[in-house]
């Protein structure tokens, strides 16, 4: 006999399958990120509604399985983060976070750290603030708890500290002292004093997008996934 398990959950990804189901990444605070069927939901209005779709913070109750799939028996609303259905930048930069996350984390591995992580950012977004710094620290910080951290503290080279700027290297893992980059000026010009600045991030947000834009390659390189969102972010101007 299957038991029943629950947990909050964000959707990750969903795809049709057949007539009527649906097959489903989603994010869960309790078992991290899980493949699920839920079936007849395009036709049970009462069981899954319209909750299982990106932006909607809900819980999920589902049936284990000897198979990789899990059961989704039922859905509740926690919370919908309804701006990001009306604004079309504010859609890709949390369509962003949603991939950020989904490439950064194995499946079956518990991160409730990444998951309230997730939710607080996804907040901060829908309530209007400037989003920018919220997503370039949402980046930091996700891949900092799931271990993709580059080196900002110290060259990933040589490994001396670096007390101002620095260049940044995708493929090195991080920031290289001016000393380590040689004749090589072509690099990103990376200051890890303005990351810590938020006063200064709002003062500046064509730079930071840039970082933004740095983290989305970093992310994809060093997880070897593509984002998908990153062809908008990429094309994104202030």
């Amino acid at each position: 006999m299957h038991s029943m398990n629950t947990s909050e959950a964000l959707l990750l990804r969903k795809a049709p399958y057949g007539d009527a189901d649906y097959i489903l990444s989603i994010f869960t605070k309790d078992l991290g990120k899980i493949s699920g069927i839920a079936k007849n939901a395009k036709k049970s209005m009462k069981r899954f509604g319209a909750r299982l779709e990106p932006f909607v913070h809900f819980r999920v109750m589902f049936k284990d399985s000897a198979k990789e799939l899990r059961f989704l028996e039922d859905t509740e609303t926690i919370q919908v983060f309804q701006n990001f259905i009306e604004d079309v930048e504010l859609f890709a930069l949390g369509s962003l976070m949603l991939e950020t996350t989904d490439a950064l984390i194995p499946k079956e591995s518990p991160n409730e750290e990444l998951f309230e992580l997730l939710i607080e950012a996804l907040s901060n977004l829908n309530s209007k603030r400037s989003p920018l710094p919220i997503v370039l620290q949402f980046q930091l910080q996700a891949l900092s708890i799931s271990g993709y951290e580059p080196s900002i503290e110290a060259c990933a080279k040589c490994e001396n500290p670096i007390e101002g700027d620095s260049y940044f290297s995708i493929n090195g893992g991080g920031s290289v002292c001016f000393e380590c980059v040689g004749k090589r000026k072509n690099s990103f010009i990376f200051s890890k004093n303005f990351l810590l600045d938020s006063d200064l991030m709002e003062s500046n947000l064509e730079k930071v997008l840039e970082y933004i834009k740095l983290f989305t390659k970093f992310t994809q390189r060093h997880t070897e996934k593509e984002l998908k969102s990153a062809r908008f972010i990429e094309e994104l101007k202030l």
